[in-house]
Order: structure tokens, then C-alpha cells, then sequence
């Protein structure tokens, strides 16, 4: 009886055959890893800036709605304090229905204000909207609680206002009551966010029962 000595099999794989092999599954789990996480971000940017979109969406929706809608006799004052750095002061709006109310109690308050705070940690700016009533108790005439505050926007690097006066026909970019007792005709806001290298800008109509104009007339190109 012959006994040959085994052959080996043509399946088999070297050492170094093996190591290839597992440096090349390596490679590609890495790439569809890549892949799969840049979808992820990518999915997750696009919603956030659709959350963002939404948010401006509804915070420009509202301001329209309010102006155009302005009961008589309402008071505005805005950049009568000394104010941050990319912002234009306080806008405080007294009497009438109140925007930006998002509970009932709220829509009951006597004067609503919208102040540009700084962040002392990121340095960003935030737009809180505070509600305000009248304290009966008060010693001084005019005197008002706090209500209730909330951020409205935040991560701005500037928020401004800017009021157009149908008189003279300028812009301003504050508004004293005492020497206009009456609303605007227009308000112009701009605003902007760190985060994003856009800027965005608006203007809107503000009803109000000034003699010299009779219905709305076309926003002016620019302040001067």
C-alpha cells in the first residue's frame, strides 16, 4: 500500500491573503460608516433649520397680525435706554390687545415690552418678550408687575428697529411718545443670528388713525 502525501487545497489562503482581506472589509465599513454619519448630519442640519425657518416663520407672522390689527390709542416707545451692542432698545407698546400671547391671562395684560438681553457666557443676543399689568396699588401712575417673560428668538448677533414718521417722511430709529403721540406708519425690523450668514429684514404696516393718511401707503427703500 502507497501512502502519498497530502496535497494542499488550491482554497486556501495565505496569511497575508487573510490580512487583505480584513484591511479591505475595514475599508469599507469605514466608508459606509462615513456615509451613513454624513447623512445623519446632514439630515439632522436640515432639521434644524427647518425648526429655524418655522420659528422666524411664526414670530414675523405675528407681528403682522398685530400691527395690522392695532387697536386706537395705543402707545409705542422704543430705544429710550441705553441699550447692547447690535440692538436698538427696548420697544414697549401700551393699551389695546396684546401680541405674543401665548396664554389667555396674558392676552389680558396692560403692556407688553421686547428687550434685547446679552448672553454674558456666549455673548449672543436674545429677544424676551415680557407681559406687563398695571398695579393698582402703585403710587406712581404708570407703574406695572411683571407678568410673565419669554426668549423669542435667540443666538442673534443683532436685532434693530427702525419707525418711519409720515410727516417728515424719515426713519428713526427710536420713538418718543411725548413728541409723537401717535403710532408709526411703518415698522422696520432686522435681525440676524450668529449662526447663520444670512440677514433678514421686514417691514411692516402698523394701523393707527393718523388724519394725514387715509389708507396704506408703499413702505419707503431705505432709512435715511
Amino acid at each position: 500500500m502507497c501512502i502519498r502525501p497530502a496535497v494542499p487545497s488550491k482554497a486556501a489562503f495565505t496569511l497575508i491573503e487573510v490580512i487583505m482581506a480584513m484591511a479591505l472589509i475595514g475599508f469599507i465599513l469605514s466608508a459606509v460608516y462615513g456615509v451613513a454619519n454624513a447623512a445623519l448630519q446632514l439630515g439632522k442640519s436640515m432639521s434644524t433649520a427647518r425648526v429655524a425657518e418655522t420659528r422666524i416663520s411664526n414670530f414675523v407672522t405675528q407681528w403682522r397680525d398685530y400691527f395690522e390689527t392695532m387697536d386706537p390709542g395705543v402707545q409705542i416707545s422704543a430705544g429710550l435706554e441705553k441699550v447692547a451692542r447690535g440692538a436698538s432698545g427696548n420697544l414697549f407698546i401700551a393699551g389695546g390687545h396684546m401680541p405674543f400671547a401665548w396664554q389667555r391671562q396674558l392676552s389680558l395684560a396692560d403692556a407688553v415690552e421686547f428687550g434685547v438681553v446679552r448672553n454674558r457666557e456666549s455673548k449672543d443676543l436674545s429677544l424676551m418678550v415680557r407681559h406687563f399689568k398695571i398695579n393698582p396699588k402703585a403710587r406712581t401712575p404708570g407703574e406695572y408687575d411683571l407678568i410673565a417673560e419669554l426668549p423669542v428668538l435667540e443666538g442673534l448677533k443683532q436685532m434693530q428697529w427702525q419707525f418711519y414718521e409720515p410727516v417728515e417722511k424719515k426713519w428713526f430709529t427710536s420713538w418718543d411718545p411725548k413728541k409723537n403721540p401717535q403710532p408709526p406708519l411703518f415698522m422696520k425690523l432686522k435681525f440676524a443670528f450668529n449662526a447663520d450668514p444670512r440677514e433678514h429684514e421686514y417691514t411692516f404696516w402698523i394701523a393707527n388713525d393718523l388724519a394725514q393718511v387715509s389708507t396704506p401707503q408703499a413702505a419707503p427703500a431705505g432709512p435715511q
